[in-house]
C-alpha cells in the first residue's frame, strides 16, 4: 500500500484533533504516516476526547489498517489556541521531514494540516505559507494553487495578495502559465486526456469589451496563446455566471476570492487545496488553524479526509 504523509501543522491548532478524529477512517487504501508530536495526541487523549490516542506504529513498521507516527517531539509544553514561535518552528520541522521522505521516495504524497503564518513568521522562517515553502525546497518557480470540491476544480492566477495588486500580476505570461500547469496536471494526475479549461475575466462582465477596463484583453491574449499550444481553453468569461454549472474540467480564476467562493460554497466541509507544478503530490485541508476551536474537540475532519482521498486519486492516476 502507498504511504501518504500527513503533517500535523501548528501543534496548538486543530491539526491534532482532526487527525485524532479521522484516524480510524484513514487506513482503507493507504498507510498514513503522521509527522508531528506524540505529546499533542496524548494531551488530546487525556483532556479532550477521554479515549486512547490512535494506536500508532513506528514509521516503516505498519501494514494495511495501521497508522504510523514520526514523533519529532520538539514541543516541551503545549497550550492549544495560542501562537508561539516554538510552534511555528515545530510546524516547519514537520514539513522539512515530509520533504525529506518525498525526496527519497519513502512516501507517495503529502497532505498538510494548517499552520499559523504568524507563528511561522515569529519563528524567523522566511516563507508566507506551505505553498511557497514546498516550492522553494522543490526548486520550483512556476506553481499553481488549485481548490477543488468534487469535480469543481479552480486554479488561481494570483493567490495571497491585496486586491489592489491583482491587476499588475494578471499578465499574459502569468495567466498562460496557470492555464498550462493546470492542463498538464489534469492529464498527469486526474486522468483527463484532453483538458477543457474555462478562464474568468478580471473585471465585471469580463471587461464588457473594454467598456469596464482593458485588463481583460491581457486575459484574452493568454487564452489565445494557450489555444495555440493545443490546450482547449476558453474565455475570458464573466465570473459571476461561470460557475453555476460544471461544464469544464477546470477553471482559472484571476484572484483568491473569485475562485474560492464558488468552490467553498459548493462543498465547504470537503474542499481541498492542491499545489500543482511540484515534483510531488501535495494536497491540504482548505481551512486554517482555527485557534478558537483548538482543544475543544469540536473541529471537523471532513476536509482532511477529502484531502487524503484527493491525494490517493492523484497517486493512482499519476502518469
Amino acid at each position: 500500500m502507498n504511504r501518504i504523509v500527513i503533517t500535523l501543522g501548528d501543534p496548538a491548532g486543530i491539526g491534532g484533533e482532526i487527525v485524532f478524529q479521522a484516524a480510524s477512517r484513514l487506513t482503507s487504501h493507504t498507510i498514513p504516516v503522521v509527522i508531528g508530536d506524540r505529546r499533542a495526541f496524548e494531551t488530546l487523549s487525556s483532556g479532550v476526547f477521554k479515549s486512547p490516542p490512535p494506536p500508532f506504529k513506528r514509521f516503516g513498521e505498519g501494514a494495511a489498517g495501521d497508522i504510523e507516527l514520526i514523533d519529532l517531539g520538539p514541543v516541551r509544553s503545549l497550550v492549544f489556541g495560542t501562537v508561539q514561535p516554538a510552534y511555528g518552528e515545530a510546524a516547519y520541522q514537520y514539513i522539512l521531514e515530509a520533504i525529506r521522505l518525498l525526496s527519497v521516495g519513502s512516501v507517495a504524497a503529502v497532505v498538510t494540516c494548517p499552520i499559523s503564518k504568524k507563528a511561522i513568521h515569529d519563528a524567523g522562517i522566511p516563507f508566507v505559507g506551505h505553498t511557497e515553502l514546498f516550492a522553494h525546497y522543490a526548486g520550483v518557480t512556476d506553481y499553481v494553487m488549485m481548490m477543488a470540491a468534487g469535480k469543481l476544480r479552480v486554479s488561481l492566477a494570483t493567490i495571497h495578495i491585496p486586491l489592489r495588486d491583482v491587476p499588475v500580476r494578471v499578465t499574459a505570461p502569468n495567466v498562460l502559465s496557470t492555464i498550462a500547469i493546470t492542463a498538464r496536471s489534469l492529464v498527469d494526475y486526474f486522468g483527463v486526456a484532453s483538458p477543457h479549461i474555462k478562464v474568468c475575466g478580471l473585471n465585471p462582465h469580463a471587461g464588457e469589451q473594454g467598456a469596464i477596463g482593458a485588463e481583460d484583453t491581457v486575459v484574452a491574449e493568454a487564452v489565445r496563446l494557450a489555444r495555440d499550444t493545443g490546450i482547449v481553453a476558453e474565455g475570458p468569461f464573466p465570473a459571476d455566471s461561470l460557475f453555476h454549472a460544471i461544464d469544464a474540467d477546470a477553471y482559472v480564476a484571476m484572484y483568491h476570492d473569485q475562485g474560492l467562493i464558488p468552490v467553498k460554497t459548493r462543498d465547504f466541509r470537503r474542499t481541498v487545496n492542491i499545489t500543482l507544478g511540484l515534483p510531488f503530490i501535495r494536497t491540504s485541508v482548505d481551512h486554517g488553524t482555527a485557534l478558537d476551536l483548538a482543544g475543544t474537540g469540536r473541529a471537523e475532519a471532513g476536509s482532511l479526509l477529502a484531502a487524503i482521498e484527493m491525494a490517493l486519486e492523484m497517486v493512482n492516476s499519476e502518469r
